[in-house]
């Protein structure tokens, strides 16, 4: 469970693909895209490769909605994938993530059919970065709403801070990028984790790499942009 949340996480900051009816260059995106992630822990060992495609897509007056789907296949080939959609918006040139899908799909089993409540404070980039710049914090919480066992979650995005300019090489490229960090925190019924972010975002092609620290500062994981198919 605590590797499935930094991994979607990096799946869901990662859909940044081709270019839209918005004037943002680090998340634009066009119908159909599609783009490859491959999570890997501290060792280097693969775990796994998520999918990302721009399923929806229309304009609006002041930018685009995007309904994008993350493909998470079954590392041992046994269960079908698992699948979750998010919303991502561009208004006046500033990007609107949607949180949910920062939520694993395994998490969410435990409401079963139950009613749920949303609520919500959209991630935001806006259209310019520069070394020093603070972004806006986010988060998802998610509860029930009647039922015989009260259950919840809750993710938070912290202290988000551009902090520099630098170039990172995967095998989708060679890209200079501005380096965001952030911090992590999440709480499951009674299960409580957090960790640091790192991230590196280029133009157009958005987060080509992630990096994800424990709190003592050892890496946990890391993922890189492995395809682009505009």
């Amino acid at each position: 469970m605590k590797k499935a949340i930094p991994f979607l996480l990096s799946a869901v900051l990662s859909a940044t693909l081709g270019y839209g009816q918005c004037d943002n260059p680090y998340y634009a995106l066009s119908p159909g895209t599609v783009m490859v992630v491959e999570n890997y822990d501290a060792k280097d060992k693969l775990q796994s490769t998520v999918e990302s495609k721009v399923v929806e897509y229309s304009t609006t007056s002041n930018g685009y909605t995007a309904t994008i789907q993350t493909t998470l296949p079954d590392p041992k080939g046994k269960n079908p994938p698992t699948t979750a959609t998010y919303v991502m918006e561009c208004r006046d040139g500033v990007i609107y993530m949607d949180m949910s899908g920062m939520i694993p799909q395994e998490s969410m089993k435990m409401f079963g059919d139950m009613k749920v409540s949303v609520e919500m404070e959209k991630l935001e980039i806006p259209s310019k970065l520069s070394p020093g710049q603070k972004l806006s914090d986010g988060y998802i919480a998610i509860s029930t709403v009647d039922g015989p066992i009260p259950m919840n979650m809750r993710v938070n995005i912290t202290d988000r801070v551009v902090e520099g300019i630098e170039s990172v090489s995967t095998p989708a490229g060679t890209f200079n990028c501005y380096k965001i960090s952030y911090l992590t925190s999440s709480k499951m019924m009674m299960v409580n984790t957090s960790f640091k972010t790192v991230q590196f975002i280029a133009e157009n092609m958005g987060a080509v790499k992630t990096e994800t620290y424990k709190s003592n500062g050892s890496l946990m994981g890391y993922s890189i942009l492995t395809t682009y198919q505009p």
